[in-house]
């Protein structure tokens, strides 16, 4: 940092609001806040032609929901756009991160640009996200394709690292000018320049009754609420040039000496503010002011960076690589806030099953549908990524609004469930119709299995038919070889809908039972004869090798009388005793960040007594369950210790294993009866190590497991972590993984045992952060994670390090089931098995298969988690035009016409290709 601020020789004062979709209020009481807020600065732009632009804060979706209230105001929104008055974009929501799926990032950029563009305007250099509490280190890469050149963000970066401009670096080498802006971040003309000349405070927030004429009103009938705030329906259009001089001076003497360049930024602008009528008198009486010593202007990020960029130097310029997730050693209000991915966990799993849903079903089928003769469900798929990323805005995904945001969240994620649910039925629907009937006769029945991923792989299916009545059918086969446990039977009826008739019923018995499916196409299906059985299957064989005890061929678990369990690899012989106990620990902190109290208590369940039952038995699938009673603290009491009154909260854990799977799954079902903790499933590893290994955004991270001394920092440092579908402790020669669905915190704790942990829930208060100097405490209790509450994961235990274990492939399976159908035959010409796309390469992994934006090919997006250049080779069902794109897809270079595609992939890159069907 510069000694002081005497290089500073410009100002540009950006005016901008920072406009939270949803946080304090639910979306349609922001919405109406965000009528006045567009009207006003519709109004200024309109009728004061020195008012040189206004940054609608660094995403788009506002002017939609702007426009379904105000359609009429779209021609002056459009006029502005396009003479650059009204900045918009590029992203479409401003999310916080951690808590959503890679594809998430590069879609929400994509439907940025899509919203910039139908109202006439174009994205432009500057990413800036004044939100998300730390941002993933793929960005850089992704921005590179989008055609952004720098990036503005303060969380996740600490003073001490670098100065306001510095470089931040992908890890395949790309990278972008970036800002983390000065000591007052986004607010430092706001609060130091407008609000002493209108108001004559800066920082102080207390408000006068009666100081001036403003119409204030407050709901007082108890009929509103809690939150309840006093409006001020004329408020005071103030401005005193008096302190002008000083409060830039002031300004500037203590932000300047951050900036490296001449230029300093000068934000103005708060959460949900309006533009100021007053702004364009103000700068022309601080041009007076400082003539001959600021060149001061009205301009926009852009035109700071482009005056910035005549001075920089690289060459001298920090680096900072990959992630930025540092805890705030120096520096003032820009705290990284890392609680949020362990906020309301429930929301974090509805949206990663979502997600799931439409990104590695949906999406995937569609293409496979199209490569045999469909059209793209492009309005579909649109509609459905329209309702993800609606969610995907920081205070809410990140679990820190009031529960009635937060139910909006819960309807936009069964919205999406339905959209992909269609999407992929509709795509099976036309290749099962078109399947090629020879040989089979009018009453065949036949299971139609889909796998969308781009791996041969196996599958246990758990298959639920319906067989005529006239079959008694107490069982059914998939042909020769096919393994198979009986579930159930039972007498049952299912409706037939069809376009030209009433429902009618079909008279059936209902048949469940397990399938082991091997070498499934990869992105394709196989279509398996379905022979009813009149005599049940009776097995003798069981993975349930005891009362207590699952083994195959790759792992052994023995339930404990605690509910734990002691865990084998047997490739190594490396045993895990007593793992998956629960841990408890108090929090007195909020949905932004993990505070315990001051003289906290730790329970844990290794003392607790457990009921022990096999609840399914075969050799295909076996399930031991647990249940016992866990006491923990009521709540957190006073907030210096944790309440000596107990809660009893039940604990259901049921652990399956089956043939073949390297995981033993648990699914974790809980009644949450308790208030203000932080519950965790923990398994001790024994480990000799100073890393963990989880999957992150577009790649595979190491972590120190030590954390650093943060004793006289400004923010706390923690070792909880975030990922996406692993996080791994090995020592190189064994290794423990955990694989959650949808829980995104990990920690691998520094202690003796290297104790690997996954965060459950963390129940906290809600404790609305608008101003430092009140938080308001809601008694809205959803963020409390109150009821029953059911977690699925898996545990690992394996050989070598994360990738001996092909913990990304392992995953991918885990997460992602086939979808089996049960049909009669088809009508058409293809082929009763079929692979769409296959892929190998070591390291290599496909986070896309999508129909291409503009309807016409398909998208393939794979990126390399290694650290060496690796070949991924696409098989492909036919002969394919393939096109080098973007991750916007817009084309990059033409590779020509191939049936089998090699790309060399670079260490840590993502690449996207186009295939088009010759």
């Amino acid at each position: 940092m510069k000694p002081d601020a005497s290089h500073i020789k410009k100002i540009i004062v950006v005016s901008n609001t920072h406009w939270d979709r949803e946080f304090r209020r639910s979306f349609e009481k922001t919405r109406h806040r965000l009528l006045t807020m567009m009207d006003t600065t519709l109004d200024i732009l309109e009728n004061d032609p020195e008012y040189k632009s206004f940054t609608m804060d660094g995403h788009s979706i506002m002017l939609d929901d702007y426009l379904e209230i105000r359609p009429e105001r779209r021609k002056q929104i459009e006029k502005f756009i396009a003479n650059g008055r009204l900045i918009v974009g590029p992203y479409y929501t401003l999310p916080e991160e951690f808590s959503i799926g890679q594809e998430a990032l590069v879609r929400n950029l994509m439907y940025g640009r899509k919203t910039v563009e139908s109202y006439g305007g174009k994205c432009g250099t500057v990413a800036y996200t004044p939100s998300s509490w730390g941002q993933a280190g793929q960005l850089p890469q992704i921005f590179a394709d989008f055609g952004l050149k720098y990036m503005m963000f303060y969380r996740g970066v600490s003073h001490h690292e670098c100065d306001a401009e510095w470089i931040w670096e992908a890890p395949d080498g790309t990278q972008v000018t970036a800002s983390r802006f000065a000591l007052y971040c986004r607010y430092n003309w706001y609060y130091q320049v407008h609000r002493p000349v209108t108001t004559g405070r800066n920082f102080e927030k207390d408000y006068q009754w009666g100081e001036f004429d403003e119409a204030p009103m407050r709901p007082a009938d108890g009929l509103a609420g809690e939150d309840l705030t006093f409006d001020l329906h004329d408020p005071a259009d103030l401005y005193n040039p008096a302190p002008l001089k000083e409060a830039v001076e002031r300004m500037v003497e203590e932000e300047g000496p951050h900036f490296t360049t001449s230029t300093f930024l000068a934000m103005h602008g708060h959460d949900i503010s309006v533009a100021v009528p007053n702004e364009s008198k103000v700068i022309k009486d601080a041009q007076e002011l400082f003539k001959g010593t600021y060149e001061i202007s009205h301009g926009t990020l852009e035109d700071f960076w482009a005056e910035a960029e005549k001075e920089l130097d690289r060459s001298t310029m920090p680096v900072l690589k990959g992630e930025r997730r540092s805890y705030l050693k120096e520096g003032k209000w820009t705290f990284l806030f890392p609680g949020t991915v362990s906020a309301r966990t429930y929301l974090k799993q509805l949206d990663f099953a979502a997600t799931e849903k439409l990104v590695c079903r949906a999406e995937p089928l569609a293409a496979l549908s199209m490569a045999c003769g469909s059209a793209a469900p492009s309005t579909y798929l649109d509609r459905g990524w329209r309702y993800l990323l609606a969610s995907h805005t920081h205070d809410a995904n990140g679990g820190c609004a009031p529960d009635e945001v937060c139910k909006d969240m819960e309807y936009r994620y069964r919205k999406v469930n339905d959209i992909a649910d269609i999407v992929t039925e509709d795509a099976i629907a036309h290749i099962t119709k078109n399947l090629d009937p020879a040989g089979q006769p009018a009453d065949v029945m036949q299971l139609a299995v889909f796998n969308p991923l781009p791996i041969e792989r196996d599958a246990i299916v758990a298959v639920d038919l319906e067989i005529p009545r006239k079959n008694q059918a107490a069982h059914a086969s998939l042909g020769e070889g096919i393994a198979t446990q009986p579930i159930s039977h039972e007498a049952s009826s299912s409706f037939v809908d069809s376009i030209w008739e009433v429902p009618r019923i079909l008279e059936s018995n209902r048949v469940k039972f397990h399938a082991k499916l091997t070498k499934l196409p990869a992105l394709g299906y196989r279509v398996y004869p379905i022979n009813p059985q009149q005599e049940e299957l009776r097995l003798n064989d069981s993975l349930a090798t005891g009362p207590d005890t699952l083994e195959n061929e790759a792992i052994k678990a023995v339930v404990n009388g605690n509910g734990t369990v002691d865990l084998t690899c047997k490739a190594t012989g490396k045993s895990y005793p007593q793992a998956n106990y629960l841990r408890d620990q108090g929090e007195t902190g909020n949905a932004w960040k993990h505070v315990p109290p001051t003289f906290d208590a730790v329970f844990n369940s290794l003392g607790c007594h457990a009921r022990i039952s096999i609840i399914e038995s075969g050799p295909v699938s076996s399930t031991i369950r647990a249940e016992y009673d866990f006491e923990v603290p009521q709540d957190y009491a006073d907030g210096n210790s944790r309440s000596c009154t107990l809660a009893t909260i039940p604990v259901r854990m049921d652990y399956t294993l089956q043939a073949g799977s390297p995981l033993l799954q648990v699914k974790l079902t809980l009644d949450n009866t308790a208030k203000d903790h932080w519950l965790r499933a923990c398994s001790a590893t024994g480990l000799d190590t100073g890393i963990s290994v989880s999957d992150a955004h577009f790649d595979v991270l190491e972590r120190p497991i030590p954390l650093p001394d943060s004793r006289g920092w400004v923010e706390r440092a923690y070792g909880m972590q975030p990922l996406q579908t692993f996080a791994d402790v090995s020592d190189g020669t064994n290794g423990l993984a955990v694989l959650p669905k949808g829980l995104f915190e990990y920690e691998a704790i520094d202690d003796p045992q290297h104790t690997l942990a996954l965060t459950l829930l963390r129940a906290c208060r809600i404790k609305l952060a608008v101003s430092e100097e009140k938080m308001t405490e809601l008694p809205d209790e959803g963020v409390q994670c109150p009821g029953v509450q059911t977690f699925e994961y898996a545990l690992c235990p394996h050989a070598g390090n994360w990738q001996a274990a092909d913990l990304a492939t392992v995953s991918s399976i885990w997460n992602t089931p086939v979808r089996a159908m049960q049909i009669g035959r088809g009508k058409g010409s293809l082929p009763l098995e079929q692979s769409f796309i296959a892929l190998k390469g070591k390291g290599i992994r496909i986070s896309a298969i999508k129909p291409a934006e503009d309807a016409n090919g398909i998208i393939v997006r794979l990126f390399n988690t290694s650290k060496e250049e690796q070949t991924a080779t696409l098989q492909l069902g036919k002969e394919t035009t393939c096109t080098r794109v973007g991750m916007d897809e817009s084309e990059v270079e033409a590779l020509g016409s191939f049936q089998t595609l090699e790309l060399s992939v670079p260490a840590k890159k993502i690449l996207s290709v186009k295939l088009l069907a010759d």
